[in-house]
């Protein structure tokens, strides 16, 4: 009896630990998953279409090739994640923080980025200027060359 009480209260610890595996090409389409914790993760081409995002971690994540596409990402955090040719279509990133992430050909037709954090470099790297949201962004000027 002692043995499947610990290996029942083993489980959740397992769980909790192989959700932050590395995941190329996961699939979390229309999860929830806000206050998730991807730092410094390997989840490249992984999809996350429709999914619950707000406040969560992909600090330093490899990302590259993933999809946001009508992702509700309001808060999240991509600190120093490689995001290039991500696609963030009509994706909700309200407060998302960028700050040194690499973001080379990232797609962001109709995402609405009120008070992200974004650099000039990153702006123009991007695909940012393609299809957005003139009231929603901060960064139409440079847009305008």
């Amino acid at each position: 009896m002692k043995y499947i009480i610990l290996v029942l209260l083993s489980f959740p610890f397992f769980l909790i630990t192989s959700a932050f595996a590395d995941c190329y090409g996961c699939n979390f389409d229309n999860k929830n998953l806000a206050y998730f914790v991807f730092a410094d993760q390997d989840l490249s081409n992984a999809s996350f279409q429709g999914a619950y995002l707000v406040n969560a971690d992909f600090s330093r994540a490899n990302l590259q090739g993933a999809t946001f596409d009508g992702a509700y990402a309001n808060g999240t955090i991509f600190i120093g994640a490689q995001l290039d040719n991500v696609s963030f279509r009509s994706t909700e990133l309200e407060l998302a923080n960028f700050s040194n992430a690499s973001m080379k050909n990232v797609t962001f037709d109709g995402a609405y980025l009120v008070h992200a954090k974004l650099s000039s470099k990153q702006v123009l790297e991007s695909k940012f200027c393609e299809n957005l949201v003139l009231d929603a962004m901060k960064f139409v000027d440079l847009c305008k060359n």
